[in-house]
């Protein structure tokens, strides 16, 4: 009717804005560019191990490559660098230029593995190997820039990282499922060069994403404890901690350095010992005394910065930025905790210490005939980790998010610490002949199906090894099954824990800077890990790590116990 107001338009329903959002050239641009993301990450930090394998070199040399992976870890403290969008060359816009400056040199730097010799030229091996690990750290720090500021609504920035996470995970299928099923039929310099040209092709990424629209205003206010403090003190403990981070950075490529071309090569064993110590110290325990020092004397609460305000230098402004990631989530912690911050720093120094240790020694494990290694194909490998181990990860998360809906974060983070360490046991007796989980199969009659399966798939492989291949692959396959169960399990379960420690003021850094400790003592002990399994053997090492995860155990148990005593103590407090 005339003379009755219009009904308002009824807003299309979230499902419905975001598949609208698909037909957005900037969902294909991040489709192609999360592929572009995990292409060396899987290239270099993973199958190349899978390379060197089978190319004879020692797991001693594999551990300490292995430490490239820091890069990754550590990114944000160069993060700074590129917080502001620009370029010297304005032809595409200076997020698009950046991405492009890097994804080039990275497909080169693919295309140099595919004509190397990994026998005869480990440095330079390892020398491309870390620029292309570096420059794929840095190219993840600009994407994940380009990402945030392209979006235009929530529905925008939740599609991107679902189209994010989907592109990265079929990137990993590539150079792990697909590399090690081809390597059999075309050998390594082929498939890393196919990997070189599929890093080329998803350049086009950078030309269909859109430039991301600039604000006129570059101030941006954060808060930070930095307010609280002298100018002259925020730049000497600023650049005091970032000095040790050097040190701590030199001191490890000078282990590297000399174990690729000293021989014979410095003991890994001392550099754990006794340089391990001192890089957690640089890097962990130092900025937490100066973060509780700087609470005691400067107050407990943070005040607003802006960290690029208009007429800021460059040098004050990284010192303002390289405090907020450094300094900030150190001090909320310890003001919020107490000395329960200390229970979080060693959870995420510890939690995953077996997989981060473990992981650079599972295709030597897998496919080496050396040292009580396995001697299993490609195929075999790409079959029983990249594909069904895949699926059991995916199935260990879910059950991780289920369980920890009934009974609650801490008790799952506790039987998350219990798995990651008994599964080690798993391997052990894989090393040592498989009879428990022979037995385990035969009890549960898992037995039969599983191994008419993986007769099957052991027939695809060019050099399956002989008749026992079926049986072979079934033991690895259960094996893997437990392992990722349990990874995918504790992976939910540190990750809940870090989010609820986390406040909401300092989330983004202060869970990239516990999220970077998780991976830190793992990455520093493989070195000494791969020493041990050329004089001992993969037995030896799965006994070790095993009582290794026992230390995440009993923090996290005595963490539980804490959360548990402040509950109790808040509760009496009310009433």
């Amino acid at each position: 009717m005339s003379g009755e107001a219009a009904l308002p338009a009824k807003k299309p329903s979230r499902a419905v804005r975001a598949l609208r959002a698909l037909k957005d050239r900037r969902m294909a641009a991040m489709l192609m560019l999360s592929f572009a993301a995990g292409l060396p990450y899987g290239a270099v930090l993973g199958t190349l191990n899978a390379w060197l394998t089978q190319e004879g070199i020692k797991p001693s040399t594999i551990g300490t490559l292995s430490i490239i992976t820091l890069g990754y870890s550590f990114k944000y403290l160069w993060a700074p660098a590129f917080q502001d969008a620009s370029f010297p060359v304005r032809w595409l816009g200076p997020r698009r230029m950046w991405l492009l400056a890097f994804q080039v040199p990275i497909a080169i730097l693919l295309g140099v593995l595919a004509f190397s010799d990994p026998s005869n030229a480990i440095g330079l091996v390892a020398l491309v190997a870390l620029s292309a690990a570096l420059l794929s750290a840095t190219h993840d720090i600009v994407l994940d820039a380009w990402r945030i500021e392209v979006a235009r609504s929530d529905e925008d920035k939740d599609l991107m990282s679902a189209i994010y996470q989907l592109g990265y995970r079929a990137s990993g299928f590539v150079t792990g499922f697909v590399a090690l099923l081809l390597v059999g039929y075309i050998g390594w310099p082929l498939v890393y060069g196919m990997i070189a040209l599929m890093m080329l092709f998803a350049v086009a990424g950078t030309f269909v994403a859109p430039e991301p629209e600039r604000s006129d205003d570059p101030a941006h206010a954060r808060p930070s404890y930095q307010s609280n403090l002298p100018e002259s003190e925020r730049n000497l403990v600023t650049w005091g901690i970032a000095t040790g981070w050097l040190i701590a950075l030199c001191m490890i490529i000078w282990f590297v350095f000399g174990a690729l071309t000293q021989d014979p090569p410095p003991s890994a064993r001392a550099f754990v010992t006794q340089q391990g110590p001192v890089i957690v110290a640089f890097t962990v325990l130092f900025p937490a005394l100066i973060a509780a020092t700087l609470l005691a004397r400067h107050g407990r609460e943070p005040g607003t910065v802006l960290i690029d305000a208009p007429g800021t230098s460059r040098l004050t402004r990284a010192v303002r930025v390289l405090f907020r990631a450094i300094f900030d989530p150190l001090m909320d912690l310890i003001g919020r905790l107490g000395w329960g911050a200390l229970f979080v720093l060693l959870l995420a120094l510890t939690y995953r210490f077996t997989d981060a240790v473990w992981g650079a020694f599972a295709y030597p494990f897998y496919l080496d005939d050396r040292f009580g290694a396995l001697h299993h194909s490609t195929a075999d490998v790409a079959i029983a980790s990249k594909f069904f181990g895949i699926l059991m990860i995916m199935a260990g998360a879910a059950l991780g998010g289920v369980v920890m809906g009934i009974v609650g974060r801490m008790p799952v983070l506790v039987a998350g610490a219990v798995l990651a360490a008994v599964t080690n046991l798993l391997f052990a007796d894989l090393a040592a002949g498989g009879v428990a989980i022979d037995a385990f199969l035969d009890f549960t009659h898992l037995g039969e199906p599983l191994r008419a399966f993986a007769a099957v798939a052991a027939d695809i492989s060019p050099d399956a090894h002989g008749a026992d291949a079926g049986p072979r692959l079934a033991r690895l396959m259960m094996a893997i099954a437990g392992e990722n169960l349990a990874g995918g399990f504790a992976s939910v379960a540190i990750v809940a824990y870090l989010t609820s420690v986390v406040n909401p003021r300092f989330a983004a850094v202060q869970y990239a800077l516990l999220g970077s400790l998780t991976m830190l003592i793992g990455t520093l002990g493989r070195p000494w890990l791969g020493e041990i399994i050329e004089q001992q053997g993969y037995y030896t090492v799965f006994i070790i790590t095993f009582w290794l995860g026992g230390v995440a155990v009993v923090l996290s148990i005595l963490e539980w116990w804490r959360q548990a005593r402040e509950a109790r103590a808040a509760k009496q407090g009310d009433a």
